[in-house]
């Protein structure tokens, strides 16, 4: 039988004229063995086949991973499961715990000194507080957003909530559902192109 040599390609190898390797028979006759490498970006040759074409590259760029990272925090559309809700909420809050200890730390507040003590949160500009934590506020927001939406149940219930007395009853029931209910398995009125990468959810 005659031996053939094998050759692989590399990517992004762009050669329009067909490699020929020959080998010698234990004859001495010489037999051909011809492999071509399609032209184009993003294929692999294998040994003796076609190369194989990639269909979608990933392409990484310092833009599109700060949008991402933007929309997984702030984004109002599409879906979110339970690991991320949590993930990203338990993130927001421990944040937003650790920046008002930072702020009355800095304060040097002495709080066996009731009078400086109240002096001194009078004179206090809160409101550099509260823009701090407004991104925070925003982030969590969303995530109820879409968790309504992984349920595939409208977010406009949230303000129901914000009803004197009657929104505290919505308020417990949908609270707990975002937290802990599964969302609807398969897609739904609300999804996205990744809305359906769920993990353990």
């Amino acid at each position: 039988m005659p031996t053939q040599r094998t050759q692989f390609g590399k990517r992004g190898l762009n050669q329009p004229n067909p490699v020929t390797w020959t080998a010698r028979q234990s004859g001495g006759a010489a037999a051909s063995a011809t492999m071509a490498y399609p032209s184009g970006n993003g294929a692999y040759a294998r040994a003796g086949a076609e190369a194989a074409q990639f269909a979608g590259e990933m392409s990484f760029s310092a833009m599109g991973a700060v949008t991402h990272v933007l929309g997984l925090f702030f984004s109002f559309n599409g879906r979110i499961g339970r690991l991320g809700y949590w993930g990203l909420g338990t993130f927001n809050l421990a944040m937003m715990i650790a920046i008002v200890f930072a702020y009355f730390a800095a304060l040097n507040i002495d709080f066996d000194n009731r009078e400086e003590a109240e002096r001194i949160l009078a004179n206090a500009s809160l409101l550099s507080l509260w823009l701090i934590l407004l991104p925070f506020s925003v982030s969590n927001i969303s995530l109820q957003v879409r968790r309504f939406h992984d349920r595939d149940v409208s977010a406009l219930w949230m303000f129901v909530w914000f009803i004197p007395i009657i929104g505290i009853f919505p308020c417990l029931f949908q609270g707990i559902a975002n937290a802990f209910f599964a969302g609807t398995r398969g897609p739904n009125r609300f999804d996205t192109p990744a809305s359906q990468a769920h993990v353990f959810d």
